[in-house]
């Protein structure tokens, strides 16, 4: 895949998107040492200071576009694979649904997906040499388990995204549902998730993995299991 790079940029996502209107075709990343305007799902701001990783993957649209939303998990099996072996076997690494990537509970990696006509920009996030410090959650960067350069991982990333999507356009995201379930933070276990943006309505369960459309399944009480298409999730409250 081939990849521009920037030592400082606005936003890769935009980067990519002006690419794609000067001509450029959707098989490309973008990449930027350091990222002023970068921004995460709902319009949240995403911190990218020097060092870390700020990257735009930038594909066709599949011909099903009702396959569009299991590209996020997709793109998270990806993510997961170059991470893994970065940490010791007493670090605990999760995909927290549907492509947070969390490293001992703490967020270390986020996506942004976006998509028009003419390709579809999936932006990834990776804490390497700092961390976010004032946002509502935790958060963890490589720097603090291992020695590791942007530049690695992005070359990295981009070589398993490649090998994951190439999978997914020719088998589906069903080919891929269990190796994502085996890799879910809190699978089998209780789980809550918000159903609206201010997060002032909730609905806890088991949490049962995802389907073959990527969608989150939590089983309630009666033993009733319910897909959930979007949505932030937790642990539930401890009481």
């Amino acid at each position: 895949m081939k990849i521009f790079q920037y030592d400082t940029i606005d936003s890769t996502n935009n980067e990519a998107k002006r690419l794609i209107q000067q001509g450029e075709e959707p098989s490309f990343a973008v990449y930027a040492k350091q990222q002023t305007a970068g921004r995460g799902r709902l319009g949240r701001p995403w911190e990218t200071p020097s060092g870390n990783v700020a990257v735009t993957m930038t594909v066709k649209p599949p011909q099903d576009l009702s396959a569009q939303s299991t590209i996020a998990p997709m793109t998270a099996l990806a993510i997961y694979d170059v991470i893994k072996p970065l940490l010791n076997d007493k670090d605990q690494l999760a995909i927290k649904w549907p492509n947070d990537i969390l490293v001992n509970e703490a967020k270390v990696s986020g996506t942004l997906i976006e998509a028009d006509r003419s390709a579809i920009f999936i932006g990834v996030g990776i804490n390497v040499k700092t961390k976010p410090e004032h946002v509502p959650y935790k958060t963890i960067c490589l720097s603090e388990l291992t020695d590791v350069s942007a530049d690695e991982l992005v070359k990295n990333l981009t070589t398993a995204f490649k090998k994951y999507y190439t999978r997914w356009q020719n088998e589906g995201f069903e080919a891929l549902t269990a190796l994502y379930n085996k890799r879910l933070f809190r699978l089998n276990k209780p789980l809550r998730i918000s159903l609206d943006r201010e997060k002032q309505t909730w609905e806890e369960g088991i949490c049962c993995g995802v389907n073959r459309f990527g969608y989150l399944q939590l089983k309630d009480e009666e033993g009733h299991v319910k897909a959930h298409s979007a949505g932030d999730i937790d642990a539930p409250i401890q009481t």
